[in-house]
């Protein structure tokens, strides 16, 4: 089928506008809407050698991954379209699965049995301390890609959607994460266990940015906010899990076209066994520009485009075999960059990643292998910095995990990282009578190896235990991190905690030869939530960590070592829904977080230490009318002041204050998103659509700059002024 798409745009948005993925976010539903004509039902039961039934068994058809669950008798129905030989896949937790090849349609009924296999045990539906799933509903899936689309002022990035994850604080209009306390470069995106290298690496004029995808190439997306397991090593703060899309079931496509943007996409079910994605997508904002003003001087304004593919095979019937591509190019320059506001910043960016991952559950041991390559290169000038920055990383990666089920699990995994990073460029200081030239290369290996057992002490408590060991060249020397969890669960109530060391090794760029360790924080957490089936859910977690041996960049691009930190504060989580298609989600996260001051070396408040960060998104469902609506407040964040000048043979220099003892006032922003579905019992399906960000046009503070003789504060206004999009989608057979 192919998707025709008509939309109009009004916006003074300063950043890159994916106005293709709102309209395909829109489109999703409508997917559900194919016709269903000429389907046909397969029922059955599913059964023990003794003949009791299995209940809440899933019984899948391999061909269209169509699936249906059993109910208290063991009886399945299970609809589809799908004719001729096929082959039906039933499975319980805890029991290997079982097969049956048929020739669909079938008019009689069938029977499945399910021998028993490893003990049964009441499912854990408690989350793990310090991960926070994204999905709409009070469930422990992770976030789906409609999950981020229908998330208002997200506009339809994995990153900005992540942002309101209780632990992450918005310290600025960005899309890097900043978790409990830590820097954003302290957060590891990985994508099918794969490193994706993140532009984060300095506080730009336009914010944090962080790695992301475009959310439909994606399955779905988890934050673990600083407890995560002894399988992900190098971080300090938080990891991002993003798992790709893989085979589409049935063959479709889009095309989609919008001031500053134009999309393309298709999704392409070659055999039953064998489906491709791919995906390219080109914007420039120079026309809003141009029609509408800008929120502050772009030269040039944002433009760039990606592109990708993901192939992949199923090798049986419970593994499969996925290559994912995807190459992305931006390029901007700003005024008002510096801390006077006269220098002009630009930065030309392009990224590759590549991940070939293989995963096998059939067997009681369950293996997968992920082989990746990513590459980032960025090109940045400032009035005294020239700065060429390539990045690359490869990476490797295997586990071996022994399917749930038992008392006991074990996983066991190894992998092998080679990060080379290559810095050139010029830097000029201000007195010099040459500029400085520079061109150094930092490569360097890093090994780790993980075990990890989580024993079921009773039905309703399970301990996990978990020991990692890295060693890199760069720092030559072994750290050794052990982390516990421990889980109980009696009825809708649930309690988790956690203790663990994490370590992670210092970027080159920050470090200097006398400096080459690595970094350590050791947190604890504990959190208590409750839970029901009526999509209901309170979850509060408490934690404190603890920095040492931080390596950091000053105000003027030296580095010290030796900083520590601490932090402590409370996420607090609770969803609630009031009636069928009507649900709200309220996110506060308190947070008090110090750290060594890089320029004066005294212990103040970390830069990311917002102390109230609320985020309360409301969905409202009227029939084939949808309404999303989103607030979100922080408490301003903490910098540095000007207080004084010295007189130099050049003008003048910044005499500042205490370090980050006055915070910009607090960031209010609400967002609202209209969507409404026509569907005719004849003729195509429409969607109409609408989003208006930052409803009360709030000009927030991000920064401050300064007069060159520092006596006059000028703030540095929010790029994101009210925006306002509407369009339409139609389905066409």
């Amino acid at each position: 089928m192919h998707r025709a798409t008509l939309g109009c745009v009004r916006s003074t948005m300063s950043t890159r506008l994916p106005f293709s993925l709102l309209i395909g976010a829109l489109l999703w539903p409508t997917d559900l809407l194919w016709s269903q004509s000429s389907t046909h039902l397969v029922v059955g039961t599913v059964r023990r050698p003794n003949g009791r039934p299995v209940a809440a068994a899933t019984v899948e058809l391999f061909e269209s991954e169509e699936r249906a669950a059993t109910d208290s008798l063991g009886v399945f129905r299970l609809r589809t379209a799908w004719t001729g030989p096929a082959m039906l896949v039933a499975r319980a937790v805890g029991d290997p699965p079982v097969t049956l090849e048929v020739q669909l349609p079938i008019d009689s009924a069938i029977t499945m049995v399910l021998p028993r296999g490893v003990p049964r045990l009441m499912a854990f539906t408690v989350q793990p301390a310090g991960e926070f799933r994204l999905s709409s509903a009070s469930t422990s899936s992770a976030m789906k890609p409609l999950d981020v689309v229908q998330t208002p002022g997200a506009a339809a990035n994995v990153a900005r959607a992540l942002q309101i994850a209780p632990g992450v604080s918005n310290v600025d209009e960005g899309t890097g994460l900043f978790v409990r306390g830590g820097d954003v470069t302290e957060t590891r995106v990985l994508v099918d266990d794969v490193v994706m290298l993140s532009p984060a690496r300095f506080d730009n004029p336009t914010g944090h940015v962080g790695a992301t995808l475009n959310p439909f190439l994606l399955s779905n997306a988890t934050l673990s906010a600083g407890a995560f397991g002894a399988a992900y090593g190098n971080a300090l703060s938080g990891v991002v899990r993003l798992e790709t899309a893989g085979r589409p079931t049935r063959s479709t496509g889009s095309l989609s076209a919008s001031i500053g943007n134009a999309s393309a996409d298709g999704a392409f079910a070659i055999t039953p066994r064998f489906g491709a994605r791919v995906l390219a997508n080109v914007s420039n904002l120079g026309p809003l520009v141009a029609a509408f003003g800008e929120a502050q001087p772009y030269d040039p304004p944002p433009r760039g485009g990606d592109a990708a593919l993901t192939l992949e095979y199923a090798t049986s019937t419970h593994s499969r075999l996925r290559l994912f591509n995807v190459r992305q190019r931006q390029e901007f320059g700003v005024g008002a960059a510096d801390v006077t506001g006269q220098s002009r910043y630009a930065a030309t960016t392009s990224e590759q990643l590549t991940v070939l991952s293989w995963r096998d559950t059939s067997r009681l041991w369950r293996p997968s292998v992920s082989l990746g390559r990513s590459r980032h290169e960025r090109d940045e000038s400032l009035a005294a910095l020239l700065l060429g920055t390539t990045l690359a990383s490869d990476h490797a990666v295997a586990t071996l995990q022994r399917a749930p089920g038992s008392r006991v699990g074990v996983t066991l995994g190894l992998e092998h990282e080679r990060f080379t990073a290559r810095y050139r460029g010029m830097s000029r200081d201000i007195g010099a009578s040459a500029d400085t030239f520079f061109d150094v290369r930092t490569p360097t290996e890093r090994t780790g190896a993980h075990a990890e057992l989580a024993w079921r002490m009773t039905p309703w408590m399970q301990l996990t235990t978990g020991l990692r060991a890295d060693r890199s060249d760069f720092t030559k020397r072994t750290t050794v991190d052990p982390r516990v969890a421990l889980a109980t669960q009696r009825g809708a109530w649930g309690v988790v905690a956690s203790v663990g060391a994490y370590h992670q090794i210092p970027e080159p760029i920050l470090v200097r030869a006398s400096m080459a360790a690595p970094m350590r924080v050791v947190q604890g957490t504990v959190a208590l939530e409750r839970g029901d089936a009526n999509a209901s859910r309170v979850r509060i977690e408490a934690y404190a960590r603890r920095w040492r041996a931080l390596a950091q960049f000053t105000p003027d691009f030296n580095v010290v070592a030796d900083g520590e930190g601490t932090a402590h504060g409370v996420d607090t989580e609770l969803r609630w829904q009031w009636r069928e298609g009507s649900r709200t989600r309220l996110v506060w996260s308190v947070l008090d977080a110090q750290r060594t001051d890089p320029r004066t070396g005294v212990l103040a408040l970390s830069p990311s230490s917002i102390t109230h960060s609320v985020f309360w998104l409301t969905e409202r469902a009227f029939g084939r009318l949808s309404i999303n609506s989103a607030l979100r407040y922080a408490t301003g964040r903490p910098f540095t002041d000007i207080v004084g000048r010295t007189s130099t043979g050049d003008g003048f220099a910044p005499a500042y204050g205490a370090p980050n003892a006055e915070r910009l006032p607090g960031y209010w922003r609400s967002d609202v998103s209209v969507s409404w579905l026509h569907a005719p019992r004849s003729g195509p399906t429409a969607v109409f659509w609408a989003s208006l960000s930052n409803v009360f046009d709030r000009r927030n503070i991000m920064r401050y700059t300064w007069s060159t003789d520092y006596t006059v504060r000028t703030p540095v206004r929010s790029p994101f002024n009210r925006s306002v999009y509407a369009g339409a989608t139609l389905l066409l057979p």
